[in-house]
């Protein structure tokens, strides 16, 4: 889980690729659960939650 503050630790680059890698694994979380069911499906809400941490962040960014 990403919190506010390591968030704040990184510049508009990084958001951008951290928010690649978390909807990257997002797809393969939602793949999986689709083919054998999910080992731990709390995780897809934690990296909803951390995606729109990123999100949110990015916006205030580009302001």
């Amino acid at each position: 889980m990403i919190t506010l503050d390591d968030v704040k630790k990184l510049n508009a680059k990084d958001v951008q690729k951290k928010l690649f890698e978390l909807k990257k694994e997002m797809l393969s979380l939602k793949i999986q659960n689709s083919v054998s069911g999910a080992e731990k499906p709390h995780r897809k809400q934690l990296l909803k939650k951390d995606i729109a941490r990123l999100l949110t962040f990015s916006q205030q960014l580009s302001k």
